[in-house]
């Protein structure tokens, strides 16, 4: 399944299997897809079905079974971990449902965490973080600790500390899950403006609202891709389309 324009993620084959025998898993079977540059794709399906593995072998998180990678033209699966490793830090950001922000440092460190692990200076990782926080609508809250944020203003942390080295593409997974109808609209916002800034967006979702703001949509059931439909030209594609069927 395959995204128009240029394909900046690509999988063929891709397969991941968890144990052996008659208890052999196959979380992800088979899998074939492309995400073009500067495409919003969201990925759909019951729990269970392997959305969350597939975006986890997308990112470099964990290994594929069998199947071929690549990211840019580079082939990500076969990469030492060292190699895997600084893929992740420099090319690819993350966003769970569950923020994994560091607790004992405030919002603007846990922003600059990524880029000092990639060799910016602490100057450039200040600055960086502060630009983000003003980005994200967080400038007054650079120095509270992630309790001191509600649920929403620790995933917009997140998704900055995801930006901070300029990433090829963002992988999330859940983003909204754990926030309240405010807050995922708080959330939707800022994708809105990052795709509309040209940036490659992954998503795994259950929330429609989410999936509708997307290019594209490809549904998975048992490992597999079962379903693609294209959301552009066509419903509430928008996220001004989905805040006036929110008002309503």
């Amino acid at each position: 399944m395959s995204g128009a324009g240029t394909a900046l993620l690509r999988a063929r084959g891709l397969r991941k299997d968890y144990g052996k025998g008659e208890g052999l898993v196959r979380a992800v079977d088979e899998v074939d897809l492309d995400v073009a540059t500067g495409e919003t794709l969201a990925v759909m399906g019951p729990s269970g079905c392997g959305k969350s593995t597939l975006l986890h072998l997308l990112g470099g998180l964990d290994r594929p079974s069998a199947g071929e990678l690549w990211l840019n033209d580079r082939r990500t699966d076969r990469l030492s971990e060292r190699a895997l490793a600084g893929l992740r830090r420099q090319e690819i950001g993350f966003v769970f449902q569950a923020f994994h922000l560091m607790d004992e440092l405030t919002a603007r460190e846990n922003i600059e965490l990524p880029a000092l692990l990639a060799g910016r200076s602490p100057r450039q990782a200040r600055r960086g973080a502060l630009a983000l926080l003003d980005r994200v609508g967080l400038a007054d809250r650079a120095g509270h600790l992630p309790s001191a944020l509600s649920g929403g203003q620790r995933q917009r942390v997140a998704i900055a500390r995801a930006l901070i080295n300029d990433p090829l593409v963002v992988l999330a997974d859940e983003p909204t899950g754990n926030l309240d109808s405010a807050a995922t609209l708080e959330v939707l916002r800022l994708f809105d403006q990052l795709h509309a800034a040209g940036l490659t967006l992954v998503i795994v979702t259950h929330d429609e609202r989410v999936a509708a703001t997307a290019d594209r949509l490809v549904s998975m059931r048992d490992g597999a891709l079962v379903d693609e439909t294209r959301l552009t030209g066509g419903g509430p594609r928008s996220f001004a389309d989905l805040l006036r069927l929110e008002d309503s």
